[in-house]
């Protein structure tokens, strides 16, 4: 029988300790896809029966709109001499789950209703419930206290319209001011009553 002479055991006990903070250290693998939800305070409610796929009105659909959308690259605080520069954030989110939508122009105007710049040289796709977004520097102040975004958008086929809206923030002096503007419709291109059908707005494993 071979015996550990005592300088050797240092040494052992080092080696044995190294590789169980190893093992712990591996990152335990990613959770297979389409498993259950993490138990969460949802649970405890009351089981529901879904609702039928024609329940409700169905909403409104569009081909086409131009939206404003008002922006800020600063604001003046306590009175018109002092400011605060922002920065604004661009959302651009395509609500329909099931089409694309094209955006075909996204430009910039400060306060004197002057293009500041235009963000497309080519029409671009967004993916059903795909977003984009576009971003005005802090420090880019040229747009003002009444800068605007114009954003034209069509598609292939009625959808849901667009979720757009600007974010402004900023943590000038340790403070954090943050606000948001939602679009306002210009011009769009309803789709009329009559083509607007409860099945079409129905999930696809619900349809008939």
């Amino acid at each position: 029988m071979t015996t550990l002479r005592p300088r050797f055991l240092p040494l052992l006990v080092g080696i044995l300790l190294l590789g169980g903070a190893t093992g712990a250290c591996e990152s335990p693998e990613p959770p297979p896809p389409n498993t259950r939800p993490p138990p969460s305070h949802l649970d405890s409610l009351a089981a529901a029966k879904p609702a039928p796929p024609k329940a409700g009105t169905p909403p409104t659909l569009v081909r086409s709109q131009t939206l404003y959308v008002p922006a800020y690259s600063h604001i003046y605080i306590q009175d018109a001499t002092r400011s605060m520069n922002l920065a604004t954030t661009l959302s651009l989110r395509n609500a329909s789950p099931e089409e694309s939508i094209k955006l075909s122009a996204i430009e910039y105007y400060d306060s004197s209703g002057d293009r500041v710049r235009s963000y497309l040289d080519t029409s671009r796709v967004l993916d059903p419930l795909a977003s984009t977004y576009v971003v005005v520097e802090v420090g880019d102040i040229r747009g003002g206290v009444g800068a605007n975004f114009l954003v034209r958008w069509h598609a292939e086929t009625p959808v849901y319209p667009p979720i757009v809206e600007t974010v402004m923030i900023t943590t000038e002096s340790t403070q954090g001011i943050s606000f948001r503007s939602p679009a306002r419709v210009l011009r769009e291109d309803r789709v009329p009553a009559p083509e607007v059908s409860p099945d079409s707005l129905a999930p696809p494993d619900a349809r008939p």
